[in-house]
């Protein structure tokens, strides 16, 4: 079973530019840290990307909510070095998008990204859509 060590604070993903193809990873290895450690996210395949890539949506409870929680991944991602897609739609439903772009495709790294996403930002939720999605009440934040 592949284990997510919690990087910390200091340390940074992998250089992508040390990366080969070698370092995407295989479905089953993905699917395994879905179940075990990551069940908010799930993979799908985008069409921009032409890629498999791990997505986590959901539904803010207003703008601000949404903003703050997108400009909090985005500090992460600058202090980690590895950036993800993030959508905003319809002025609250957020969408987080990770994949390595240089491999093209879901590498320990994103595992690891979404990982501490999960850990490190907390989500004020729109009631409703915790309601319908109580497994994600480990990752919400009172208003």
């Amino acid at each position: 079973r592949l284990k997510i060590e919690r990087m910390s604070s200091k340390e940074k993903c992998v250089p992508c530019s040390s990366l080969d193809l070698t370092a995407k990873l295989n479905r089953e290895t993905i699917d395994e840290a879905l179940e075990h450690d990551l069940s908010l996210w799930e993979t799908r395949y985008d069409e921009k990307a032409s890629c498999n890539v791990l997505s986590r949506s959901f539904t803010a409870k207003n703008f601000e909510c949404a903003i703050n929680y997108i400009n909090e991944v985005g500090q992460l991602a600058e202090r980690e070095g590895h950036h993800p897609d993030l959508h905003l739609t319809s002025y609250r439903n957020v969408e987080v998008v990770v994949y390595t772009h240089k491999v093209n495709g879901i590498t320990g790294n994103d595992l690891a990204l979404a990982k501490m996403i999960d850990e490190e930002i907390k989500v004020v939720y729109s009631p409703k859509w915790l309601r319908e999605n109580p497994s994600a009440a480990i990752t919400s934040k009172s208003s």
